[in-house]
């Protein structure tokens, strides 16, 4: 038996960088990675961003296709809306070449009836893409279900074609195998906690290998990707219509001015730290930052009843946060605040300089809701999934000076504060830190520990 299998997952509620990590994975030069693996849907963008800074989206195709040489499967756990897919094709041209991608008898496509059913039932939160719907008709063998049909160098393979041809490489004890998870684990639709805001089915290394049909003897590792605060998507849709998106456990929910600040001027991120600023908070300002921030911002920041909001009631961590939408909306992401007093981090910024480190959804184009991590909930998806490391990406939300950096844990200095974060958050769960990105480009990271294990054969 060969243990080759790498499983890649997100220990959080998605956006945690898999497609950052598959990716360099892929393009190690010293990995021979015969094949890979996705089940994914189109619910969940997976973003490569490679030494240029160029960003390519996957959804279906794996990001391992970075990889010239690497086959590339899509399993049957798999849905395709064709409309996306004709357009993530085409953007993944430039890596697939002239391969083809094996695509499993099994995977059904998802029409527009799939997303108006969930439009209508589904009031919990949801990107509205059609994948729980049509999960639901291929469970019940609904006539009206249509299946995928080869689109150029996408071909469709019956059960026995795409199980031998994946396990050549499985057979192979030169080649590694990659997994490449999607969603994550705080939206698993059983073991997370969270329901009913959830995604539609289960998310783990287990789940993983089923939908591939490799036995779990076959695993060698799993790299459970994490950031030091996990997000969730926006409880404003694009329509502006309000709906509820869960929380994430016990842990509060966050500003991304507060990460901001902590992340430039040390500290954690909570309220206190903010409202300890030197502040010219006037009536007048807001007046002025409001009228020109977008009116979906102000209902992300002040919910339902956004109009009827008083200025003299706003606290200055929301006038802080309107001002930092206010930019953005104009797209800038580093600017003077009018409203506090900070100190230089650099003699070549300008006063009161702000770096805006805020995420919008790679679907639905969003800003993200951010949230202090729930340590009990990383701990359970540990268990479940036993994985060898944890990759700590975002690791420039703890300090925005490692933005960008490239190299060797031992050859860096961390302050006390991050080097007892990184003892708690390893004795917590039992898991080695492998790495910790720095950045959304290939390769930005500092290593800590090997990442990939050398194949087993017993």
């Amino acid at each position: 038996m060969i243990k080759n299998v790498i499983s890649v997952i997100d220990g959080e509620a998605g956006s945690c960088g898999k497609a950052k990590v598959i990716g360099e994975i892929a393009t190690n030069k010293s990995i021979k990675l015969g094949a890979s693996v996705t089940n994914c849907m189109p619910n969940a963008g997976h973003t490569f961003v490679d030494e240029k800074g160029n960003a390519t989206i996957f959804r279906n195709i794996p990001v391992s296709s970075v990889n010239p040489t690497t086959e590339l499967f899509i399993g049957p756990g798999s849905a395709i809306d064709m409309e996306v897919f004709i357009e993530e094709y085409k953007q993944a041209s430039k890596y697939l070449g002239d391969r083809k991608i094996y695509v499993h008898e099994m995977v059904p496509l998802i029409d527009e009836r799939h997303k108006q059913y969930e439009r209508e039932h589904i009031k919990s939160g949801s990107t509205f893409k059609g994948c729980g719907a049509v999960t639901q008709e291929k469970v019940m063998r609904d006539k009206k279900l249509q299946f995928f049909k080869t689109f150029k160098n996408a071909v469709v393979c019956s059960n026995y074609e795409w199980l031998e041809r994946l396990y050549e490489h499985l057979d192979n004890p030169s080649e590694y195998v990659i997994l490449e998870g999607a969603q994550g684990c705080d939206l698993s639709l059983n073991h997370s906690g969270n329901y009913p805001y959830v995604t539609s089915r289960n998310v783990s290394t287990a789940q993983l290998l089923a939908y591939s049909g490799i036995s779990s003897e076959r695993l060698l590792q799993t790299i459970m990707v994490i950031r030091p605060f996990p997000i969730r998507i926006s409880n404003v849709t694009k329509s502006g219509e309000f709906i509820y998106t869960g929380d994430y456990g016990k842990g509060d929910e966050l500003t991304w001015t507060q990460i901001n600040l902590a992340a430039m001027y040390g500290g954690y991120p909570c309220r206190e730290a903010v409202d300890c600023y030197h502040n010219y908070l006037n009536p007048k300002i807001l007046k002025k930052i409001i009228s020109h921030c977008p009116e979906i911002y102000l209902k992300q920041v002040f919910g339902e009843n956004y109009k009827s909001q008083k200025i003299e009631s706003i606290s200055l961590l929301q006038a802080l946060e309107l001002e930092r939408l206010m930019y953005k909306s104009k797209g800038l992401s580093e600017y003077e605040t009018r409203l506090i007093e900070i100190a230089m981090i650099n003699g070549d910024l300008g006063l009161n300089t702000i770096f805006d480190q805020s995420e919008q959804t790679t679907v639905t184009k969003m800003e993200r809701r951010v949230f202090d991590l729930d340590i009990s909930k990383l701990k359970i998806n540990c268990r479940i999934n036993n994985p060898s490391s944890l990759y700590l990406n975002f690791f420039q939300h703890l300090r925005l000076d490692y933005q960008g950096e490239k190299g060797n844990f031992e050859d860096y200095y961390f302050n006390r504060y991050l080097r007892e974060y990184f003892t708690w958050l390893e004795s917590e769960t039992n898991t080695p830190i492998s790495a910790l990105g720095t950045g959304a480009r290939n390769g930005e990271r500092i290593l800590k520990k090997t990442l990939i294990k050398d194949i087993q054969k017993r």
